[in-house]
């Protein structure tokens, strides 16, 4: 919870605006008066440092790695949970992976035409909801836990 957080505040913030802005356009956020370089600098920073959390857990976790751990499928698999959730929202990636491994485990029986039916599903999303299932939807827990309006 604390590196949603983390990260939540990180793309709300003033530095969060100035990545979307150059990931939009860079030369129109440059005319704006940010720093793309840095920013760039710091986008890559930020992703090698959640990156390697998420390593250090996973090797906890496992108790070994192994490069080959990583093939092509895993990493099929991970960009398939992004897509799915969302690409623009924190809250999107979270559902994309819980729900590709829900399906995956209910699939499971298949064995081998799971691999058919969700990339099935994923190609239905791209076509129905090209930036995913919750892309742009900010998710405020005051909203949910603070005070109702009069």
């Amino acid at each position: 919870m604390l590196c949603l957080w983390i990260i939540n505040n990180f793309v709300t913030s003033t530095l969060g605006k100035a990545l979307n802005a150059v990931r939009d356009n860079e030369t129109a956020a440059e005319a704006m008066t940010v720093d793309t370089r840095r920013t760039k600098i710091i986008a890559f920073l930020f992703g090698a440092f959640w990156a390697g959390v998420a390593g250090g857990l996973f090797a906890h976790v496992l108790r070994y790695i192994n490069p080959a751990m990583f093939g092509i499928q895993q990493l099929a698999e991970v960009l398939a949970m992004v897509y799915f959730g969302g690409l623009n929202s924190v809250y999107g990636s979270i559902v994309g992976a819980v729900t590709i491994n829900l399906l995956s485990e209910m699939l499971r029986p298949l064995e081998m035409f799971k691999w058919i039916a969700i990339p099935l599903l994923l190609i239905l999303v791209m076509i129905f909801r090209p930036m995913g299932l919750v892309a742009f939807r900010d998710f405020d827990l005051r909203s949910v836990f603070g005070p109702k309006g009069p």
